[in-house]
């Protein structure tokens, strides 16, 4: 036997007491979730905001060591110009990080105003009901600020892969960027992940040895392009995970793949005569639910690599 706790009326299995409070009640449980709702997805558009904002703040940074560097191989006065319009780029930058974080807190506000339109008359003058919705948008704001602090994203992690993947001490980092955590843990075991990281970076500097005085090996030079994933993508990168994760016999049959992109990098060698050579290839990019941003080495087109 159940008894309204508000009224004391019985109420039969199944159903919901009609006497006012259990209806405040009710109306007011459904204003918080709906907050929850429209405050969780403000956070993801802003953070993704952020986070492309934050990706152009690096490209121009990046653009501007490049030009520099060229510069100073060519002409000194060119560098110094190039400077100068980095500093030009990074402050507009930072100009647009400080509308991206009003326009959070537009926001916020704006989602305050609906829900305290959505609450019942007798609740909208509560103070113990205003504190909660700002508790509430309080901590979801804080999540969006450490969202924006802990920088990254998906050019830098394609930036650190290429980085990675042709420095002799590199193979930590590239597999860190490549294999799900439930792989690293289970290759852990037995030393097999020690092993792999040293056999890798014995090849490259293997590699290093045999090139002539002024060959190079590519070095990341800039992010020509980039593009989003469609859904049909990211289900066959969720798949090659799960294909990936069987074939170290990891325990992991969970793989989310939340976002993604198909990126072009171009790199930078220097041939046996010391000449610069350019060279483009496209690797992918996903989110992955609880493992953050990881590199897949081929481009969209070839994601079902490990479903053969």
């Amino acid at each position: 036997m159940a008894y309204c706790k508000y009224c004391g009326k019985y109420i039969p299995d199944g159903a919901s007491c009609d006497c006012d409070a259990a209806k405040s009640a009710g109306e007011v449980k459904e204003a918080a979730e709906t907050v929850k709702e429209k405050t969780e997805n403000a956070v993801e558009d802003i953070k993704e905001k952020a986070e492309n904002a934050a990706e152009n703040i690096q490209d121009k940074v990046e653009d501007a060591k490049n030009s520099a560097a060229e510069a100073v191989e060519n002409v000194k006065d060119k560098a110094a110009k190039a400077v100068n319009e980095a500093r030009s780029d990074a402050a507009e930058a930072a100009e647009k990080v400080k509308e991206k974080a009003e326009e959070a807190a537009k926001k916020a506000d704006n989602i305050a105003g609906d829900v305290a339109e959505k609450l019942p008359g007798s609740m909208k003058n509560s103070k113990g009901t205003v504190y909660i919705i700002a508790g509430i948008i309080a901590a979801l704001l804080l999540v969006l600020i450490i969202a924006l602090c802990s920088g990254g994203g998906a050019k830098s992690a394609v930036k650190q892969y290429v980085k990675a993947t042709y420095d002799k001490h590199g193979a930590k980092s590239m597999y860190s960027l490549t294999l799900p955590k439930s792989v690293i843990k289970e290759l852990k075991k037995d030393d097999k992940l020690e092993k792999m990281i040293d056999n890798y970076n014995d090849m490259v500097e293997d590699m290093i040895d045999e090139l002539d005085d002024k060959e190079s090996l590519p070095k990341f030079y800039k992010i020509t392009n980039k593009e989003k994933l469609k859904n049909s993508e990211l289900g066959r990168a969720e798949t090659f995970f799960e294909k990936l994760c069987a074939k170290y016999k990891a325990d992991d049959d969970d793989i989310r793949v939340t976002k993604g992109y198909e990126i072009q990098v171009k790199t930078k060698c220097k041939d046996e005569d010391g000449d610069a050579k350019y060279d483009k290839s496209s690797i992918c990019v996903v989110k992955v639910k609880g493992d953050g941003w990881k590199v897949i080495p081929y481009p969209a087109d070839k994601l079902s690599y490990y479903e053969d």
